[in-house]
């Protein structure tokens, strides 16, 4: 397995650091009920998470990298989302004797069937590092381990630090994140959000 190196997960200062680079939706993230969230995922989720939800929200990145909610707000099937990644991420590390699958939680993929999780072998979640299974690569080398939590995770990803790991013929400079709404309300209205000019909500 490929090891990235270098951060731990980041605080909500750091999401704001990748405000920076990719634009938050105009409307604002998902208004998250965390008391709840405990008694559906008992593990916790780690600081730069809840951030990123009330921030950006469940959405996606240049029409490529979309990032789960704990419960979404746009899509009722399935419920948890997140439950039902982290069940197909725990049984494609089972199949291809990944270490301690138990300890995979997704939290987004990409178009291309790849998985985005959190290696959770600390029971403080800001601790967390991140994996992402490449499901067109082969293993060993489909799986990526980082250093790293979810955070600066997707500021290697807007940045471009992250090999072979981005859309190549992007219509735009930079990295785009549209919330699944947005997405939604302007492909019923036959708009394009990844056009060369950002759509506004």
């Amino acid at each position: 397995m490929d090891s990235e190196s270098e951060g731990m997960s980041l605080s909500p200062q750091g999401i704001r650091c990748l405000q920076t680079l990719v634009a938050p939706p105009a409307s604002g993230g998902n208004a998250t009920d965390w008391s709840r969230m405990t008694a559906e995922y008992d593990h916790g989720f780690p600081d730069d998470y809840r951030a990123f939800m009330q921030v950006y929200g469940e959405g996606t990145f240049d029409d490529f990298l979309y990032v789960d909610a704990p419960v979404s707000e746009v899509y009722t099937n399935p419920p948890f989302p997140m439950k039902e990644g982290t069940d197909t991420a725990c049984f494609t590390a089972e199949e291809e004797d990944f270490d301690e699958p138990e300890l995979l939680i997704a939290w987004g993929g990409t178009v291309d069937a790849d998985l985005l999780c959190w290696y959770a072998s600390d029971p403080d979640p800001n601790r967390w590092t991140t994996v992402i299974w490449r499901r067109h690569w082969a293993s060993p080398e489909s799986w990526m381990r980082f250093d790293c939590g979810m955070g600066e995770l997707l500021r290697r990803y807007a940045e471009r630090e992250i090999p072979h790991f981005w859309i190549s013929d992007l219509r735009y400079q930079g990295s785009r994140f549209v919330h699944s709404r947005d997405q939604r309300r302007w492909r019923r209205m036959g708009l394009d959000p990844w056009a060369v000019n950002p759509l506004v909500a």
